[in-house]
C-alpha cells in the first residue's frame, strides 16, 4: 500500500555558506526563499513499511569561513521514530568544521503530513593567516588546567599549553586575597607576591606542548584565582576560537576556587536552668574539615556537669528511655531579618525565608510567646506561626529585628549550612534514643540520728536528693521487705521515705535517680562538613531536668 508523505525543511539564510539539496528517488521537492529562511517541501508516496530516502542536504561553508556552531537539526513530528538521519562532518587541519551532510530516510506505515525539520548553524570567518608584517600566524590550540576546587592546605597543579611549534604566549595568575598582600603568582619563586609578575613570551617547542606547574598555598580565608592566557600577537601567535573569551579573542580566562577549612562548633546550652549550674564544660569544642568533605569523622564527647542548688533528674523519665538522648537534642539555628513592623497576626514577613521549615522555634526581641513555624511561603518571604504575634506598638517585632530560628537534627543543619551528622549508638528498633547517654552520680550521706520504725530519716546532707518516685534509697538496714523504697518528701535535711525504716545513727545511705552531678557522654559523626562554619548546640534541657 502506498502512503502519502509531506515533509518540510527550513534553513536560515546565510551568505557565508551554501546548502544543496538532492531529493531522493520518487521525491518531489520545491523550495521557496525569503530574506531570512529557505523552506523546502518534500512530497513522496513510499510503500508502507519500506524505508525511502527523502533527501541529501549538504551544508558547505564559503571560502574563508567555517561553521562556528555545527549545523544541527530539530524534528517536529508525531513519528520521530520513523526518521533515520545520518550525519557526515568534514573538518580542516585545525579541526574546524567546513561542511556537513545530512541524509534523511523515512519509514512509516501511516500517512504523515506537516512534519518539519529545522536546521540551525552559525558561520564565522577563518582567522587571518598572517599578521600586519605578513608573517604567517601560528596558533595556541588548547590550555589544560584542573579547575576543580582546591583544598585549604593548597596543592600543585600542572598545566599544558598546546599549539603550533614556535607559538608564543604569556600566562598571568592573580588571586582575590582579602589581605591584598600576595596577589600575583611569581613563576620564578612559585609563590604569590605583591609584585605584578607573569610568565612572558613562552614558546611551544617541536612537541607542540609547553608543560608547567602552579603551586597554590595553604589558606585561612576563601580565595579565588584568575588564570589568564594571552597569545603573543607581535610574534604572530593567535588563540584558537575554541579557547577564546566571548568578549576578547586574544584572551582565555579560567577561575579556580579555594576554600578554607570548615569549622563545626559543638556547644552546650541550658535555656531554662543555666543559673543553677556551678560547673559547665568549656564553651566550644571544634571539629574541622574540608568544605563539602564527606569523609566520616567520629568524635567522642564527655561532659561533667554539676549544680549549685536543686537536683538533676532524667528529662525523659526512668523507664525504657533511661537518660535517652535524641538527634533532635542537637540543635541548629539561623538568624533572619524582620521585614517591616509587625502587625497583630500569625503571619510574619522577613527579608528572606531561605532554610526555614515548619517546626522551627522563633525567638528574639518582640517575639510573643513561644511560637513554632507552621508553614513557609518562599514567594512572599513570609511564615505562619502557631502563636499570634503582637503588633510592634504592643511589644511586637520591629522592622530589621534579628530573629533566631532553631530546630534539631541533621536535616536542619544540612538545610542551613550543608553540615550533616549522626548520633552514634541509637537504639533504632525499640526507642529511637541513645540510651544511658547521661548518668547521675550517686548521692551518699549518713543517717543523722537513729531511726526506729519511722519513714522520717534525718541525714547529714540532702543536697542532690529530690522527692520523686524515681529517687531510690539503699544501704545497710534499709527495709528489704519493701521493693525499691523511694523518697516522698525532702525538708532541708529531713527525708520522708516511702517505707518505714529502722536505722542506726551514721548509717551510710545511697540515693539514685537524682543528683547534683551528672556526666553526659556520646559519640558524634560528622558525615558532611557542608559549605560554611556551623554551630551544633546540645540542648541540655531536653536531656536533664533541674528542679
Amino acid at each position: 500500500m502506498a502512503l502519502s508523505i509531506n515533509l518540510n525543511s527550513t534553513v536560515t539564510v546565510d551568505a557565508n555558506h551554501t546548502v544543496s539539496i538532492s531529493a531522493g528517488a520518487g521525491v518531489t521537492a520545491s523550495t521557496t526563499t525569503t530574506n531570512y529562511a529557505s523552506n523546502t517541501n518534500y512530497i513522496l508516496t513510499p510503500d508502507s513499511g519500506v524505508e525511502a530516502t527523502v533527501a541529501t542536504i549538504t551544508f558547505t561553508a564559503s571560502s574563508g569561513y567555517y561553521y562556528f556552531k555545527e549545523p544541527k537539526y530539530n524534528i517536529r513530528t508525531a513519528y520521530s521514530s520513523a526518521y533515520n538521519i545520518t550525519e557526515t562532518i568534514t573538518r580542516d587541519s585545525n579541526n574546524r568544521i567546513t561542511s556537513k551532510v545530512f541524509v534523511i530516510k523515512y519509514t512509516n506505515t501511516v500517512n504523515s503530513f506537516g512534519d518539519t525539520i529545522i536546521f540551525s548553524h552559525a558561520t564565522k570567518a577563518l582567522p587571518a593567516t598572517t599578521n600586519v608584517h605578513n608573517n604567517n600566524l601560528i596558533e595556541i590550540k588548547s590550555f589544560e588546567l584542573d579547575t576543580s576546587d582546591i583544598a585549604s592546605n593548597g596543592t600543585t597543579r600542572n598545566f599544558i599549553v598546546k599549539g603550533d611549534a614556535t607559538a608564543k604566549f604569556s600566562l598571568k595568575i592573580t588571586k582575590d586575597n582579602p589581605s591584598g598582600s600576595d596577589t600575583t603568582y611569581d613563576f620564578t619563586t612559585n609563590t604569590f607576591t605583591a609584585s605584578v609578575t607573569e610568565l612572558t613570551d613562552q614558546e611551544i617547542d617541536a612537541t607542540g606542548e609547553f608543560i608547567g606547574f602552579i603551586t597554590f598555598p595553604n589558606i585561612s580565608v576563601d580565595d579565588t584565582y584568575t588564570v589568564e592566557l594571552t597569545p603573543t600577537l607581535s610574534k604572530g601567535t593567535t588563540l584558537n576560537s575554541s579557547i577564546q573569551d566571548s568578549t576578547n579573542e586574544n584572551l582565555y580566562t579560567l577561575t579556580i576556587n579555594q576554600y578554607k577549612l570548615i569549622t563545626i562548633s559543638v556547644v552546650l546550652a541550658s535555656t531554662l536552668y543555666s543559673g543553677s549550674y556551678s560547673s559547665f564544660p568549656p564553651a566550644t569544642i571544634t571539629i574541622t574539615g574540608e568544605r563539602n568533605s564527606t569523609e566520616r569523622l567520629v568524635r567522642s564527647f564527655s561532659y561533667d556537669l554539676s549544680l549549685s542548688a536543686n537536683s538533676f533528674t532524667f528529662a525523659r523519665g526512668y523507664g525504657a528511655n533511661v537518660a535517652g538522648m535524641h538527634p533532635l537534642d542537637i540543635r541548629s539555628s539561623i538568624v533572619k531579618i524582620k521585614n517591616g513592623d509587625q502587625t497583630a497576626s500569625t503571619t510574619v514577613a522577613f527579608d528572606d525565608v531561605t532554610s526555614l521549615v515548619p517546626g522551627m522555634t522563633m525567638t528574639g526581641t518582640g517575639v510573643t510567646g513561644s511560637p513554632r513555624i507552621v508553614s513557609v511561603d518562599p514567594s512572599a518571604n513570609t511564615i505562619v506561626v502557631d502563636v499570634t504575634q503582637n503588633a510592634v506598638g504592643d511589644g511586637g517585632m520591629a522592622d530589621d529585628a534579628s530573629i533566631t530560628f532553631t530546630y534539631g537534627g541533621s536535616e536542619t543543619s544540612k538545610l542551613i549550612s550543608g553540615c550533616e551528622f549522626e548520633l552514634l549508638g541509637i537504639d533504632e528498633v525499640t526507642t529511637g534514643y541513645l540510651l544511658n547517654a547521661v548518668t547521675l552520680q550517686d548521692v551518699t550521706t549518713l543517717v543523722n540520728g537513729a531511726v526506729s520504725g519511722s519513714a522520717i530519716v534525718n541525714v547529714d546532707s540532702a543536697a542532690g536528693i529530690k522527692a520523686a518516685s524515681t529517687t531510690f534509697v539503699s544501704g545497710r538496714g534499709i527495709n528489704a521487705a519493701v521493693v525499691a523504697p523511694h523518697v516522698d518528701n525532702v525538708n532541708v535535711n529531713q527525708l520522708t521515705l516511702s517505707a518505714v525504716q529502722t536505722l542506726d545513727d551514721n548509717t551510710p545511705l545511697t540515693f539514685t535517680g537524682s543528683s547534683r552531678n551528672a556526666t553526659l557522654a556520646f559519640d558524634l559523626a560528622i558525615t558532611n562538613f557542608g559549605t560554611q562554619d556551623h554551630t551544633l548546640t546540645i540542648n541540655l534541657d531536653s536531656i536533664l531536668t533541674v528542679s
